[in-house]
C-alpha cells in the first residue's frame, strides 16, 4: 500500500549567517524561524500537519545528526558521510522507502507562516503525484524582480492553479526578472518536490543515469541510521556533487507546477531573514543582547555578547561566537566571502 513520507534537507552550512553560522551550529539550527523557533524545528512542525513524526526523514551531515534529532522529535535523522549536494542527498534517503511511497522534499531554510495553507497545497500535490507518474513543485508569485531566487516558467494550463512546467531558469538579472514579472507567466521556484519514489528514480536515470544505478537498489545492514551511514560512505564517494534541479528537473518532461496559496520565502540572508522580523519604530531588527541608538532599518543580533550599533542607516551588525559582521544591508547576500575567508585565514 502507497504511504507518505517527507524528507528534510538539513546539509546547508548557511554561511551567509556567519559569525552566527557555524560548522557546529548551522543555518538550520538557528533560532530564525517563527516563534525563535530554529528552521529545522519550523520545518518539522509544518510537515507533522501533514504525516506523522515516523514518516519523516531529515538528511543532514554526519556530525549534525545528533542536534538535528533534538530539534526533529521523533524523526529518523539519518547522516551524510560525504556531502554530494540535493540529487545524490535525496536518493540516498529514498532508500528508505518503497517504490510506491510518495515523498515530499522540503529544505530547511525555508519561511512559511501560514502552516494551514501549506498543509492543504501539500496534500493536493500528493493527491496528484499518487494519481499519475508526475514530478510536482510549487510556484510562489513574485513579489517583486527578485534576482537571488530561481524561476518556474508556467506552460499549458491543466486546472485551477496547476500548470505544466515550460522550463526551469536559473537567478536572472534584474531586467530579464522584470520583464518575467510583467509577463505574469512565472513564478520563483519554491525548491519543495512531491513525486513517488519510481518516478523519481526514473527520472534521474534519465538525467543522472549513474547516481540513479548506485542509489537506486542502495541496501544497507544493520537497518539503523548508523547502518546506512556507514554503507553510505563508499557509495557517494565517487559520485557527481549536484542539484535535483540540474539532475532531474531541468530535463524531466513530466513535471507540474502548482501556484501555492501559502507565503514562502527562502532564508538565504540577513536582510531576507529581517524581512520577515518585527521592527522597531525607526525599523530595526534586534535579536538577543543587541544595542541600536540613532540607527535606522539595520539588523543589530547578539548571541553570547552585546551587539551594539550607533548612528547606523541600513547596515547589519552581528556579534556572536567571539566574532563580529558589520556589513551593508544590502551586501548581506554576500557574507560568504567572509566566512571563506576567515576559514581560509584558520587552515592557513
Amino acid at each position: 500500500m502507497m504511504a507518505r513520507h517527507v524528507l528534510i534537507l538539513a546539509g546547508g552550512r548557511g554561511e551567509r549567517f556567519w559569525p552566527w553560522s557555524r560548522p557546529g551550529r548551522p543555518k538550520q539550527l538557528l533560532p530564525l524561524g517563527s516563534g525563535a523557533r530554529t528552521l529545522l524545528r519550523a520545518t518539522y512542525d509544518r510537515a507533522c500537519r501533514v504525516v506523522e513524526p515516523g514518516r519523516i526523514l531529515v538528511m543532514t551531515a554526519v556530525e549534525l545528526r545528533d542536534a538535528c534529532a533534538r530539534e526533529a522529535p521523533g524523526a529518523r535523522v539519518l547522516g551524510e558521510p560525504v556531502m554530494r549536494n540535493t540529487a545524490p542527498a535525496i536518493a540516498a534517503a529514498a532508500a528508505w522507502l518503497k517504490d510506491d511511497d510518495a515523498f515530499a522534499v522540503m529544505p530547511a531554510d525555508h519561511a512559511i507562516d501560514d502552516e494551514s495553507a501549506f498543509a492543504r497545497d501539500l496534500e493536493r500535490a500528493f493527491d496528484l503525484a499518487e494519481r499519475e507518474r508526475v514530478l510536482m513543485t510549487f510556484g510562489i508569485r513574485p513579489g517583486g524582480p527578485e534576482t537571488n531566487f530561481g524561476y518556474i516558467h508556467r506552460g499549458a494550463a491543466l486546472g485551477p492553479g496547476l500548470h505544466r512546467v515550460a522550463r526551469f531558469t536559473e537567478k536572472p538579472g534584474r531586467d530579464l526578472a522584470a520583464a518575467w514579472l510583467a509577463s505574469g507567466e512565472y513564478a520563483w521556484n519554491s525548491g519543495i518536490f512531491v513525486w513517488r519514489r519510481g518516478v523519481f528514480f526514473d527520472a534521474l536515470a534519465a538525467g543522472r543515469p549513474a547516481i540513479a544505478a548506485a542509489l537506486r537498489d542502495f541496501t544497507f545492514s544493520p537497518r539503523t541510521p548508523e547502518g546506512f551511514g556507514r554503507a553510505l560512505e563508499s557509495v557517494l564517494a565517487p559520485l557527481e556533487s549536484v542539484s535535483v534541479d540540474y539532475a532531474v528537473l531541468e530535463s524531466a518532461l513530466n513535471t507540474l507546477v502548482l501556484d501555492a496559496s501559502f507565503d514562502w520565502d527562502d532564508l538565504g540572508s540577513w536582510s531576507a531573514w529581517a524581512r520577515r522580523q518585527g521592527h522597531d519604530q525607526l525599523g530595526n531588527v534586534l535579536f538577543g543582547d543587541a544595542i541600536a541608538i540613532d540607527c535606522e532599518r539595520c539588523v543589530v543580533v547578539g548571541d553570547g555578547g552585546t551587539a551594539a550599533a550607533m548612528g547606523l542607516h541600513d547596515m547589519v551588525v552581528v556579534h556572536a561566537n567571539g566574532a563580529t559582521l558589520s556589513c551593508r544591508l544590502e551586501d548581506s547576500d554576500q557574507v560568504r566571502r567572509v566566512s571563506e575567508a576567515a576559514r581560509a585565514r584558520e587552515s592557513s
